[in-house]
């Protein structure tokens, strides 16, 4: 009887040892919708090579890496692994998203067009037509960019990126009310999204008017941001403007380590120079009046001396 005991004893705690045993395969699926980082990336990389998966959720795997990809800053990584992804399933909206998302970003407008046109049809999450207002705007086709937008914002209202890039539409095509109002409402929503923090203070800078807010929202913009040229120059001019000369200095220094020919940042760069006692200011503000010849006008409308 003891020997019974004990054997079924042995055979209890064997399957007890059993079912806590971890299952390899289980984890990496886990690890791979929700880790971070390369956690997630050596995750999905275990179950796309070794779990047997089926085309579609072979795709969802890459969609999964490719964005822990594109979270580190690994581009050229995140965009094979949407075009995997798309080849075992063309249909795959996150991949068609994903793939759009990163030619925009490097130009190439019309393939990205492409892409996001393929995903617009079963999108209703508002990123497909978000998109394509980006791409509108890039083309310079503000009513169609507001068109896509106002598409997006019905099928999500907490997109801040839609908000920001509808209200870049209406400032462009003199809503400056309706901009405002969009900005408020991406702000509200994300307040360190630069492009919204950045265009803000642009609106009030322009207007002569809520200053201290812009100055708020040129720090904001360029703090989420230090690559955001559009916040650091309107901050190097709310400098400029509070007698800030080598703060100023340094905003359009940010600037031009961007886009080294931006005649605004030239221009502003070359009078805080001057402002600090270098005379070779004056060459920056020649340089960016052969990009803009009226930019000194531009600048005493943003109530800025050039002396």
């Amino acid at each position: 009887m003891c020997k019974i005991w004990l054997l079924a004893g042995v055979v209890l705690a064997l399957g007890a040892c059993q079912q806590r045993a971890p299952d390899p395969l289980a984890e990496a699926a886990r690890a791979c919708e929700s880790a971070e980082g390369q956690a997630r990336i050596a995750a999905c990389t275990t179950l796309i090579e070794t779990g047997g998966l089926d085309a579609p959720a072979r795709a969802a795997a890459l969609v999964r890496r490719a964005e822990a990809k594109r979270a580190g800053e690994d581009v050229t990584g995140a965009l094979r692994d949407y075009e995997a992804a798309l080849r075992d399933d063309e249909a795959n909206n996150a991949a068609l998203l994903g793939r759009g998302e990163i030619l925009f970003a490097s130009g190439q407008l019309d393939a990205a067009q492409a892409m996001v046109e393929r995903a617009a049809s079963n999108d209703a999450s508002g990123k497909a037509a978000l998109l394509l207002g980006r791409l509108a705007l890039m083309r310079g086709d503000n009513a169609g960019a507001i068109t896509h937008l106002d598409r997006a914002l019905a099928q999500s209202d907490d997109l801040a990126e839609a908000y920001a890039a509808r209200a870049r539409a209406k400032k462009a095509t003199d809503d400056r009310d309706g901009a405002r109002a969009d900005y408020a409402d991406a702000i509200r929503r994300d307040g360190a999204l630069a492009e919204a923090r950045a265009g803000r203070c642009w609106l009030s800078l322009e207007a002569n008017e809520n200053l201290e807010q812009a100055r708020d929202d040129a720090e904001a913009a360029v703090l989420a941001d230090p690559r955001n040229v559009e916040g650091q120059i309107c901050r190097g001019i709310l400098q400029l403007r509070a007698r800030e000369p080598a703060d100023a200095l340094s905003s359009f220094a940010a600037a031009l380590a961007v886009e080294p020919g931006n005649p605004e940042a030239l221009f502003g760069h070359g009078i805080a120079r001057m402002r600090t006692g270098d005379s070779a200011g004056s060459q920056d503000m020649n340089r960016a009046r052969r990009f803009s010849e009226h930019i000194g006008q531009r600048y005493a409308q943003l109530g800025v001396n050039t002396w």
